[in-house]
């Protein structure tokens, strides 16, 4: 009996392998650049027509395997070119995995970067300042401003009350005459408290004087003046009232809205231009 070819056996094993290597290749080459595809652009036509003609290489390739006695010296040499084109392509493969898998992680990037900036968008869109003002006209005397939202304990004239939200701002003099200042750097729809809190009369026996205002946007909006008799005491002025718009108001203590409309109309007269001479 004659001897079996081993070359051959060998040969034939190693052919196997390229195609099924091969196969493995386009697939997944097919399945990593799947999620890349754009129509109509010039990377994806060319690599339509490779395909086609890989997959017509591949067809001829398997008719001659189906008798490899026959297997030609032309489709030797084809084979060793697909299997040195194979192992450019792996190579080719292996550049575009570490692009795509270095263009996701600058994508992440750049999605924190714009998380965080229309995080911060929406914290300075809430923002809605308001600068309260208190002055004291009388000498000596000691008169603090307290302004009380919801949240805040009640006013109180035998302690010292500032604010209580971070970046809120108070600044507070101890004697007259003198301005206090209270600063909401974030204000929410609501209602807030203003009270002026006659403190004490530091060797003045008369009666404090105190007016006030507050500040938003453009606005200035003149609180009443009022005489302060009694001390220590909390006298509640009247709420600023914050809509869910930003928009704001003042409604006066019900006790001081008589003096709240007089003084309101003797700014207007101060500030109307005088009557033409006739």
């Amino acid at each position: 009996m004659k001897p079996k070819n081993k070359e051959v056996n060998i040969f034939n094993m190693s052919l196997l392998d390229i195609l099924c290597g091969a196969l493995g290749a386009f697939c997944f080459m097919m399945l990593v650049l799947f999620q890349y595809w754009k129509p109509e652009s010039p990377d994806v036509k060319k690599a339509k027509v490779d395909t086609a003609q890989l997959e017509q290489k591949l067809g001829d390739l398997m008719k001659q395997m189906k008798n490899m006695s026959n297997l030609s010296p032309e489709a030797v040499a084809q084979l060793q070119q697909m299997q040195r084109d194979f192992a450019a392509l792996q190579s080719r493969m292996a550049t575009l995995k570490a692009q795509v898998q270095q263009s996701q992680a600058q994508a992440e990037a750049y999605r924190k970067q714009a998380d965080d900036a229309r995080k911060q968008a929406k914290k300075l869109e809430v923002r809605n300042p308001i600068v309260v003002g208190m002055f004291t006209l009388t000498r000596d005397h000691d008169v603090d401003l307290y302004v009380k939202d919801s949240k805040m304990e009640e006013a109180d004239p035998r302690k010292q009350q500032g604010t209580k939200w971070p970046g809120d701002v108070f600044f507070n003099a101890v004697k007259g005459p003198s301005t206090d200042v209270w600063l909401m750097r974030d204000v929410p729809a609501g209602e807030y408290k203003v009270y002026y809190k006659f403190v004490g009369r530091n060797g003045n026996p008369a009666p404090a004087q105190v007016g006030g205002y507050y500040m938003q946007y453009n606005s200035l909006i003149y609180l009443p003046v009022l005489t302060l008799n009694q001390e220590p005491k909390a006298v509640y002025v009247g709420s600023i009232m914050v809509q869910q718009n930003y928009d704001s108001g003042f409604k006066v203590a019900s006790e001081f809205e008589k003096i709240f409309e007089e003084q309101r109309e003797q700014r207007r007269q101060r500030q109307s231009p005088p009557p033409p001479k006739q």
